[in-house]
């Protein structure tokens, strides 16, 4: 279960890393079902069962923040080591390039 559970949250993480909030939701659901299976399949109580749904949509919710985090991170730090003025003549140059390549 543990290997599961650290799977779960690697692939969380990706999904955080690749893909936007929407992308989230029909894997959420998918877990939900896999999870309500399993707990039948087990023969589970019922505190059990519904102790083990939130555990997985949190390991799969954590995992999702993390690499949400990290991809905002990495978006945010390069940012950083350009000077104000050299950003804003890249701006410059960028948007003069686009104007040039549209006519």
């Amino acid at each position: 279960m543990e290997y599961a559970a650290i799977g779960l949250a690697i692939f969380g993480a990706v999904l955080g890393l690749r893909f936007r909030f929407r992308a989230l939701l029909p894997f959420a659901l998918l877990v939900l079902f896999v999870t309500i299976f399993l707990t039948l399949n087990q023969r589970l109580g019922g505190l059990e069962a519904v102790l083990a749904v939130l555990a997985t949509q949190a390991i799969l919710q954590g995992g999702y923040f993390v690499g949400v985090t990290i991809r905002a991170l990495y978006r945010a730090y390069p940012r950083k080591l350009i000077a104000p003025d050299q950003l804003a003549a890249a701006d410059k140059r960028r948007s003069n390039s686009e104007s040039i390549a549209s006519n």
